[in-house]
């Protein structure tokens, strides 16, 4: 008997046309979200590709035309770091499409160079792109609110009701039956795109997977809960459909929108501005000053270079020159300091309130997997300065010294890479889920039978 009933519901349900439009729309734009975040990812690789062939050959380039002069050969020579984007990027684009990937940066001051980006379109940064984590994030939840806001009422409105009552002992088991032909239709549709996406993504059977379909599995459930506390409330169909869409537009697009715009005044970064000011002025003013109020800090900062002699009789020189670049640097350490603090606030103050929002908080922890978060990008900034020091270190006493270019083996450097950190945020489950028990529960005491008995139509 309970086998006969699920088989009829299951061809009620899809005996409606609104059904397989719901389910084909998710299909289909899953398909191509997957084939744009995985073409926008391989734009990228394919730009990281020609970016280490490009410094291979400007550096040739550069030896040919300033090979004789150690020092403006260093001047003109870019070394880049790449950003290499990890295999579930095209899963989840997350801020690659508005952080740079790539760097390239000479000896020079490095606070001047770390933040230059190509131009983008600001139309297209705007919409930014589409992928698969989109479709999960935005799509489905719409797809849920369209096959569950009149369970209830659609039996209420077409005088169907009174026949339930009448005829079944127990009539939250009538509504869950229903409540799981739909569940079992949306997740039916995110296992098939998930199994897609590790096939046509080439993405690994490990933890991470594991943990981003948990998350997905998680994130539904929220939004099946709430359709089921909404319903629960016995409201008409156009209550419930008006409901649910505005918790939808609230979740989705106008609590992130708030929650970015405060950040932004709360957390401003004036010292943006002033880093590079600082940089500016702590190099350019010292043309006009006598040398060893540059050297003298320079090699406080680097006291190893002291056993290189500095030629205090020359107007100008590679060493003076590189030594006020460094400068530079130094004297914005206090404000690029400042900006990595509000940066790290920002980020810290989202955590705190995707607690509350899961849609925040699961587009942030797929992020952070796919290692497409704010965190990685400052990590990769990170570095950029750390690779930076290296290759100062390096070539530093070739320049001081007055060597040929011939002499340092500059050409066999490669485009360094940067691969983000795993990171595997468990914790982000356990606030989604203690948010589904809330909902549940307050939905099973408002379906209780006694209750959906006093209901009429």
């Amino acid at each position: 008997m309970k086998t006969s009933t699920y088989n009829l519901e299951i061809k009620l349900f899809f005996r409606s046309r609104s059904a397989w439009i719901g389910i084909a729309i998710l299909f289909f734009t899953g398909i191509a979200a997957l084939y744009f975040g995985k073409s926008f990812i391989a734009e990228q690789q394919t730009v990281i590709e020609k970016a280490a062939l490009l410094q291979q050959k400007n550096t040739q380039e550069n030896v040919a035309h300033f090979g004789k002069d150690v020092g403006l050969f260093f001047y003109h020579n870019k070394f880049s770091t790449a950003n290499i984007p990890g295999q579930w990027a095209a899963f989840a684009n997350g801020q690659r499409d508005v952080n740079p990937y790539l760097i390239s940066v000479t000896m020079l001051a490095l606070e001047g160079q770390l933040y230059d980006t190509e131009l983008t379109n600001p139309v297209s940064m705007l919409l930014g792109n589409m992928d698969v984590s989109f479709v999960f994030l935005f799509l489905f939840p719409l797809v849920i609110i369209a096959f569950s806001y009149n369970l209830i009422s659609e039996q209420r409105e077409s005088g169907v009701w009174s026949l339930l009552k009448s005829q079944s002992g127990n009539l939250f088991q009538v509504i869950w039956r229903k409540f799981q032909i739909r569940i079992a239709a949306i997740y039916a549709v995110a296992i098939l795109l998930m199994g897609i996406a590790v096939w046509y993504l080439n993405l690994p059977l490990d933890q991470t997977l594991l943990l981003v379909f948990a998350m997905i599995v998680l994130y539904l459930a929220f939004w099946f809960a709430l359709s089921f506390f909404i319903i629960s409330l016995g409201k008409s169909s156009s209550y419930n459909a008006s409901a649910l869409v505005a918790f939808w537009v609230v979740l989705c697009i106008v609590i992130p929108a708030t929650l970015n715009l405060w950040l932004t005044q709360r957390f401003s970064v004036p010292e943006a501005l002033q880093n590079v000011i600082n940089q500016r002025e702590g190099y350019h003013e010292k043309w006009d000053m006598p040398k060893e109020v540059t050297m003298k800090p320079f090699f406080e900062h680097y006291p190893q270079l002291k056993q290189y002699p500095f030629p205090e009789d020359k107007t100008f020189s590679w060493f003076w020159y590189y030594g006020m670049q460094q400068m530079g640097d130094d004297q914005a350490r206090e404000s690029r300091a400042a900006i990595e603090r509000k940066l790290i606030a920002r980020q810290h103050f989202t955590n705190m309130a995707a607690l509350f929002i899961p849609t925040i908080q699961t587009q942030l922890g797929i992020n952070e997997m796919a290692g497409s978060d704010l965190d990685s990008h400052l990590d990769f900034q990170q570095a950029v300065r750390k690779y930076h020091e290296q290759i100062r270190l390096r070539f530093y006493p070739s320049i001081f010294l007055e060597k040929p270019v011939s002499s340092t083996a500059v050409e066999k450097i490669p485009l360094k890479r940067f691969e983000a950190e795993k990171r595997y945020p468990y914790g982000r489950l356990v606030s989604i889920f203690i948010l589904i028990v809330i909902l549940l529960v307050i939905s099973k005491r408002n379906l209780s039978n006694k209750r959906l008995a006093k209901l009429s139509f």
